[in-house]
């Protein structure tokens, strides 16, 4: 439904200001459908809009062989109507495997539903998904006890390759697209951000040693405050990064504010605050090719569910209130991203 794409929503004068590095978000399908006043939000200020869940596995594909593309059709095709980017989330995830997946036990069927997969979906948005997170969150949460890589099916199937195999078919099936590895606690200051840091390094250089395309890494900027930014080692992070021939994105940002204080407005300021040290040191190293959010507004995050605020206040992760009001963070970000 596009409109008058949605009831309420004009498009004729609804058009960001142009910025030096796109500003994006990440839309969940029954938000876009069932709330004007929210999607609005992304109309008026986003330069990229792009699917948050509808991308993932168990929503495409929740029998072999049975894809359900309406809900990522939906929000890709609002992102082309508005003339805006689009960025594509995930092809291989840990998490949000159905049911048929997740009952594979033999590395041969793993590699071949994994590439069908990859193929399929790529196929399907051929030439409108300029960018794809390949793989999402395959390095250990804690790799100086884990070692480098996250268990997950595709790992206890496939092993390190799961990773090769994804990229390889992504590459084949999509091959103007940039690809992507995301991740998250890039750009902290600490021993277990070191070894994530050093991990994601090790990664990208084993596939380029095998003759595979990575272009850019995801930092996803999902943000601790009681947690210090590496300035330093971030910078590095990038640096090395660039050193490689890879760019990156910041492609998730929100604030876990669970831990700050209940008051509502020193905690925006406190949550403005750290966004702002993430985005310096990141972009003291090098210009992001976009900036993202998980959400744009505190009406609709997965924050309250998994990290509720500790004294009882409602959490506040994203740019924008429940009221749809812009707060610090967003100012925030806006000075950085201005042209």
């Amino acid at each position: 439904m596009l409109a008058g794409v949605l009831p309420g929503i004009g498009l004729a004068n609804a058009s960001p200001a142009k910025r030096r590095v796109p500003f994006g978000a990440a839309l969940e399908y029954r938000h876009f459908i069932n709330d004007p006043d929210y999607t609005a939000l992304f109309v008026n200020h986003c330069d990229m809009i792009f699917p948050m869940n509808a991308l993932k596995w168990d929503a495409l594909q929740g029998a072999p062989g049975e894809f359900n593309y309406l809900p990522a059709e939906g929000i890709v095709s609002f992102a082309e109507t508005l003339g805006r980017g689009t960025y594509g989330h995930t092809f291989v995830w840990w998490n949000a495997l159905p049911a048929w997946v997740e009952k594979i036990d033999s590395a041969a069927k793993a590699e071949e539903v994994l590439v069908s997969h990859v193929q399929n979906v790529a196929a399907h948005f051929a030439a409108r998904v300029p960018s794809w997170d390949v793989v999402n969150e395959v390095v250990a949460h804690d790799p100086v006890n884990e070692g480098p890589w996250r268990d997950s099916l595709w790992m206890r199937l496939l092993g390190p390759s799961h990773v090769d195999i994804a990229f390889a078919a992504a590459a084949e099936a999509a091959p103007g697209a940039e690809l992507a590895i995301n991740d998250y606690d890039l750009e902290f200051r600490g021993a277990r951000y070191d070894a994530r840091r050093t991990a994601m390094l090790d990664l990208v250089r084993r596939l380029q040693d095998k003759g595979l395309r990575v272009d850019t890494v995801g930092i996803q900027g999902h943000l601790y405050p009681e947690v210090p930014i590496g300035h330093e080692e971030l910078e590095r992070f990038i640096t090395d990064l660039k050193a490689l021939g890879v760019g990156y994105r910041i492609t998730e940002i929100d604030v876990i504010d669970w831990k700050l204080p209940r008051d509502a407005s020193r905690r925006d300021d406190m949550a403005a605050e750290h966004v702002g040290n993430f985005l310096d040191a990141a972009f003291s190293a090098e210009l992001p090719r976009s900036v993202s959010t998980w959400g744009l507004s505190d009406r609709y995050s997965w924050i309250p569910d998994v990290m509720p605020h500790r004294r009882g206040g409602k959490n506040r992760p994203l740019p924008f209130d429940e009221n749809l009001k812009p707060k610090p963070m967003y100012e925030v970000i806006q000075r950085y991203l201005a042209s």
